[in-house]
């Protein structure tokens, strides 16, 4: 042991002294794992006398992973009596949950050096340790100097990996640590057991879990007429109904959308669009209330007040402009065909296609309002496709649109002078575009000149709170017609038609993308302040100089991935989340390559990928 520590403390004083890509002699003394680990531990800029375990603000130590080992533990904790050992669970990103130690002086030496629950340990935090196993994926001893940290060359550390019996994801590890004179091979043998011991129970509860789910769904499905699915984020059950509505739905599109109803507490059932442009009505019912991961029974059924569409039809507005909300509008300049109106489809409005319940709400109301005499003002928010709605309330072929935001570049005298030029003709109707943008003084010019001459009909757009008093508008006031536009996070389920209408625009007659549920859901979880606008600008800046074909999360834009994030992040972690994305994508998706373009370990970077929520592409990363 001594001629090994010493040629082992020789080794490192050679590695560490020289410059990162130098060639050393001594590193053929070392074990290639422990060699790796250092290099990438100096790599991301460590220092051996600078570093220790930080602690975490946040830590859940009572999850899924330590509910399991705790008792598995306990039933061994009678041989860390006998000796001066502790034992410490990891989750899969190095921070501690638990520590079993015995020996008072073992304990005091652990803590002051911040091995203990609640600190990060990973590599990419203390360097080389036993967690390295995490990298490995296999049982690993290191002992004394191998350690990359000066505060444990005292310690050896015998760590084991524990995967997901089932899944074969990693869960975490468990570690063994010892002083250094009391190593003994049978250290690591001791943890591997205790693994073994572990993924059993594990495939125990996962089995237990699976039950559950086929009981629930078994208590469900009472009538195989009814399409009943049962599922969670590994396992999906169907009756033969379900199986006969869904076809080759991805189980990934129901279960995102099952986590929303139930993050969101939905009440009462809630429609999904499938990639065929099928309509459902989905019941989600929580397997545990008190866990959203662990499955919930999806009661489905056609929606009877829509049709399944053709994946090229739906409304059509963006960029920027007139053109941009009127492109949904057939035969508008610059956009493609306009889809013909869905006949038996309720309330549909010419060349303003959607599926979701918003917008159907939308259709509903306005067709009960196209053609008649009323003046009728559209709200909602900018580039949600006000005017093309406006438009499609009328059907004569003069639809004249005046643009109110150039009421202060032409002045009053202009403005009511381009009015006049506007109003008249036996079959005119008029369109007032933000007409909330109008002063006081402009509305009431432009609320007497459509009085002294009235258009066939008035219609008007302005932003939703328009109206209200602290932004007093005589035209606006006049209006006792009111239609909402739904912005377009209300319409999730028109993602899918509206992603394909704009790539067949951006195909330019060719044959256009196609996009794939993961890349969709990705893109419903953003917010969408510009709405379509923003939707058909994303559409094109991703097919910029690409042939058809299918569309994943990996081909957008690294912002874009970035905060379509699982979870909202803050303005730093955005630009972290897409210069990981850009590193990943430059590297081909070798996450290796992405992690020393960055100059981090291979293991932080995907602890950030899981940290930030990054969804990538298996099929690319």
């Amino acid at each position: 042991m001594n001629d090994w520590l010493r040629t082992a403390s020789r080794a490192r004083d050679d590695v560490f002294s020289n410059a990162l890509d130098a060639r050393v002699g001594a590193a053929a003394d070392l074990r290639p794992t422990v060699y790796e680990s250092w290099r990438r531990s100096r790599l991301q800029g460590l220092a051996p006398e600078a570093v220790s375990p930080v602690p975490l603000a946040e830590v859940e130590f009572d999850g899924y992973l330590a509910r399991t080992v705790t008792p598995i533990v306990e039933k061994r904790v009678a041989a860390l009596d006998q000796s001066a050992c502790a034992l410490v669970l990891t989750d899969r990103e190095g921070r501690l949950l638990r520590r079993w130690v015995r020996d008072p002086e073992m304990a005091a030496g652990l803590d002051a050096k911040g091995v203990a629950a609640g600190f990060m340990m990973d590599e990419s935090t203390v360097g080389t340790t036993g967690l390295v196993t995490l990298l490995t994926g296999s049982p690993v001893l290191i002992r004394g100097p191998e350690h990359f940290s000066e505060l444990f060359k005292q310690y050896s550390c015998a760590s084991a990996p524990i995967f997901h019996p089932v899944r074969r994801a990693l869960l975490g590890s468990v570690s063994l640590i010892c002083r250094v004179a009391d190593t003994t091979p049978l250290m690591l043998s001791w943890v591997t057991e205790l693994v073994r011991a572990i993924e059993e129970a594990l495939l125990l509860r996962a089995s237990q879990r699976g039950q559950r789910l086929f009981e629930a769904y078994t208590t469900y499905n009472r009538d195989v007429r009814h399409p009943i699915v049962a599922l969670d984020v590994t396992t999906i059950i169907t009756n033969a109904a379900a199986a006969r509505l869904l076809g080759g739905v991805d189980q990934t599109l129901l279960w995102e959308h099952a986590r929303r109803s139930l993050r969101e507490r939905d009440r009462g059932p809630s429609s999904l669009t499938l990639p065929d442009g099928q309509v459902l009505m989905v019941d989600c019912r929580p397997l545990a209330h008190d866990d959203a991961d662990a499955g919930a029974i999806l009661i489905l059924r056609r929606d009877p007040t829509a049709r399944a569409q053709r994946p090229a039809t739906e409304l059509t507005q963006g960029a920027s402009g007139a053109a941009a909300e009127a492109s949904a509008v057939e035969g508008s300049p610059g956009s493609a065909p306009a889809a013909s109106p869905v006949h038996d489809a309720p309330a549909a409005l010419p060349g303003l296609v959607g599926h979701s319940e918003k917008w159907r709400a939308l259709c509903r109301r306005a067709a009960s309002l196209r053609n008649g005499p009323e003046a009728v003002l559209v709200l909602g928010e900018p580039g949600t496709g006000r005017l093309a709605v406006a438009q499609a309330l009328q059907d004569l072929p003069d639809v004249r649109v005046v643009d109110a935001a150039e009421a202060v570049a032409l002045g009053e005298d202009g403005w009511r002078g381009l009015l006049a030029s506007q109003l008249g003709g036996p079959d005119a109707a008029l369109v007032v575009r933000h007409a909330d943008s109008l002063s006081p003084s402009a509305a009431l010019a432009t609320l007497a000149a459509v009085r002294r001459t009235p258009p066939v009909r008035l219609l008007a757009t302005a932003r939703s709170g328009a109206g209200e008093p602290a932004a007093h508008n005589p035209l606006l006031d006049s209006f006792e017609l009111v239609l909402e536009v739904p912005p377009l996070r209300e319409r999730l389920d028109d993602f899918p038609d509206l992603l394909a209408r704009f790539s067949a625009e951006a195909a330019r007659g060719g044959t256009p993308a196609t996009w794939s549920p993961e890349a969709v859901q990705a893109l419903t979880r953003l917010d969408w302040p510009g709405n379509l606008a923003s939707l058909r600008a994303l559409v094109r800046r991703t097919l910029t100089g690409r042939s058809a074909g299918r569309i994943g999360t990996a081909d957008l834009p690294p912002e874009y991935v970035a905060r379509a994030a699982r979870r909202q992040l803050a303005a730093l972690e955005q630009i972290e989340a897409q210069a990981i994305v850009r590193a990943l994508r430059e590297a081909g998706g070798n996450k290796h390559q992405a992690a020393l373009a960055l100059g981090i370990a291979r293991s932080t970077l995907y602890r950030k990928i899981r940290a930030l929520g990054l969804d990538l592409s298996a099929s690319i990363y």
